[in-house]
């Protein structure tokens, strides 16, 4: 475990020890499903003895991401790596364009300092919002990021059809987010394409820069990005079961 003498709360989560910063709002840190979620819900032949809660960002009223050390040994007492940076769920999606019967796919340039890369190339992405919704957060950064509307209904889940219904982990070392991978296909003109490409959108209240790139769907395998290549993997594997990418000659 890390130094906690800077800790300014001592109490129990889910019947765990638990301390944290001082900056942290431990009410809300520690009633956060980030927490909680892990806590209750663990292979047992993990023994948890602590939790230390390190970092907080606030997403609104929401705990957006959280930073925490468990203090865990596995059942013969030996000490296990507990550091963990948790920011739950998110969704992916495949959106295919399919023009004049070949394949194209939509892609996402915004800045990522995270990869020092201004204009870092990925598919279409996002957090859940709590609610549970994988679908229709799908469909939602769809309109945010795309600016195309598509039904909930009208995705393909891709990662049940897989056998993660519960999503794909992505750096399961130290961050718990799983990803769940959608798809869908729409004809549109070469007109329609050009309009969207080089469009600019995003949420401008998350502060989201995007610019949208439109590009044949197997350039996907050129990005240096998991999700985008897990998206193209999966849309190549299940595109049988994907309404309407029958129409797909090339």
């Amino acid at each position: 475990m890390t130094d906690q003498t800077n800790t300014d709360t001592t109490t129990t989560i889910c019947g765990v020890t638990a301390t944290s910063e001082p900056a942290v709002d431990f009410t809300k840190a520690s009633a956060s499903p980030l927490i909680t979620g892990r806590l209750n819900n663990h292979d047992p032949r993990f023994n948890v003895a602590s939790v230390h809660l390190q970092s907080a960002d606030m997403f609104g009223p929401r705990v957006g991401f959280l930073k925490f050390e468990a203090s865990l040994t596995d059942p013969s007492g030996r000490k296990l790596p507990g550091i963990v940076f948790a920011r739950g769920g998110s969704v992916a999606v495949a959106a295919v364009l399919i023009c004049e019967g070949k394949a194209y796919t939509v892609l996402t340039v915004q800045p990522r300092f995270a990869t020092g890369v201004f204009e870092f190339k990925e598919t279409c992405a996002g957090m859940l919002d709590g609610s549970g919704n994988f679908a229709g957060v799908a469909a939602k950064e769809l309109k945010e990021e795309l600016d195309i509307e598509v039904a909930a209904d009208d995705l393909t889940d891709l990662s049940s059809l897989a056998g993660f219904p519960g999503g794909i982990y992505m750096s399961p070392g130290g961050c718990d987010e799983t990803i769940r991978f959608f798809a869908f296909t729409r004809q549109v003109t070469r007109e329609e394409m050009d309009a969207m490409n080089g469009r600019c959108t995003g949420a401008l209240d998350e502060n989201e820069q995007i610019t949208l790139q439109i590009v044949p769907l197997e350039d996907l395998l050129n990005y240096p990005d998991a999700k985008t290549l897990l998206a193209y993997s999966l849309f190549q594997r299940f595109k049988d079961k994907v309404p309407g990418a029958e129409a797909i000659k090339s």
